[in-house]
């Protein structure tokens, strides 16, 4: 059965303006009810009084190396301090999702941040951790901008086991960022 939720006593953004308006939503999908009201002569299972707060969607920061004094890729013994400040403070600028980013970095620098940062669900308590964004070392030295040139790797040099060598535990890594005009593929199917 169809799960359908209204929102009501809620404000839409609608044309850059805030209006006083249900939200219907069926299965996750924000829906027009015109249709399941009068070809389909049903109603919502369940209703969500919104008490006038407004109902928006929330931006996902897939590239964030840290915020508000906090750099994800430099002190790792704190990740887990810096990652809850960080995920508080974000959902005050509408971001309800966020990938913390590592830099190209050493192999103690992944050793030490990524067994301490887990996928979180997000919540008054600050925006969801979708996981782990490693931007490199798979990168274009001509193209490494602030990216330590000590720690990039040349693609083509790379076995599996280095990569993995590298990183150690990869089990919430959401993204990896591999320069395409440098790979032949094998680092993505290793990753995938």
């Amino acid at each position: 059965m169809d799960e359908i939720v209204r929102f009501t006593n809620c404000k839409l953004l609608r044309n850059t303006q805030l209006v006083d308006e249900d939200l219907w939503v069926r299965n996750g999908k924000i829906i027009d009810p015109r249709p399941l009201f009068y070809s389909e002569r049903r109603r919502e299972t369940r209703t969500v009084d919104c008490k006038g707060g407004i109902v928006a969607p929330g931006y996902i920061d897939v590239q964030i190396n840290g915020a508000f004094g906090y750099d994800f890729s430099s002190e790792p013994e704190n990740i887990e301090d810096s990652l809850r400040q960080v995920a508080k403070r974000l959902l005050a600028h509408g971001v309800t999702a966020f990938c913390p980013t590592i830099v190209t970095s050493s192999r103690e620098i992944y050793h030490g941040v990524l067994p301490r940062v887990r996928r979180t669900v997000g919540g008054r308590n600050g925006a969801a951790i979708a996981g782990v964004h490693l931007e490199g070392p798979f990168i274009s030295m001509e193209k490494k901008g602030a990216h330590s040139a000590e720690y990039v790797w040349d693609v083509g040099l790379v076995t599996r086991q280095d990569v993995e060598d590298r990183y150690g535990d990869m089990r919430d890594v959401s993204i990896v960022t591999v320069a395409p005009e440098l790979d032949d593929g094998s680092v993505v199917r290793w990753l995938s």
